[in-house]
């Protein structure tokens, strides 16, 4: 993945690398562990089904975890630094693929905005997000 190597090289139309994962079960109990969130409609698969709906629901805030680790892979801290982001959930994400994305909108010397998604297998968009970028600064030690 090719990284970003200066807060000016931020260019808008710029595309940033995809990254490509899944989630699995395993990542949704060690996610509900980490965030203190058992609801139901995170492991209880019965349920769901039963609801209407396909499998339990990935949590929102990994789906975005991931979306914003998009970014940080990119951009590392001393190049660049999230200051805000604002979500929507579009749609429900199940445990499965998932690709995160993005382009830059907006660039200038201190400020930088990104348009960010995060699709499904199927190629839906289940997430969108706005972040902004600030210059960074020291990384952090190892």
């Amino acid at each position: 993945m090719a990284e970003l190597a200066a807060f000016p090289d931020l260019a808008p139309g710029q595309v940033l690398p995809e990254l490509a994962l899944a989630i699995s079960r395993a990542d949704l109990i060690r996610f509900a562990g980490a965030a203190d969130d058992y609801i139901p409609q995170h492991w209880d698969h019965p349920m769901m089904v039963a609801a209407g709906f396909d499998d339990v629901i990935v949590h929102g805030w990994l789906c975005i975890a991931h979306v914003c680790r998009c970014v940080t892979d990119w951009a590392r801290p001393s190049v660049a630094q999230i200051a805000a982001y604002e979500v929507t959930y579009r749609r429900p994400l199940y445990p499965g693929p998932l690709t995160c994305g993005g382009t830059v909108t907006e660039a200038g010397p201190q400020r930088a905005v990104l348009e960010l998604w995060a699709r499904d297998g199927s190629g839906q968009t289940v997430t969108r997000a706005t972040a902004e970028l600030v210059p960074g600064g020291e990384e952090p030690p190892a």
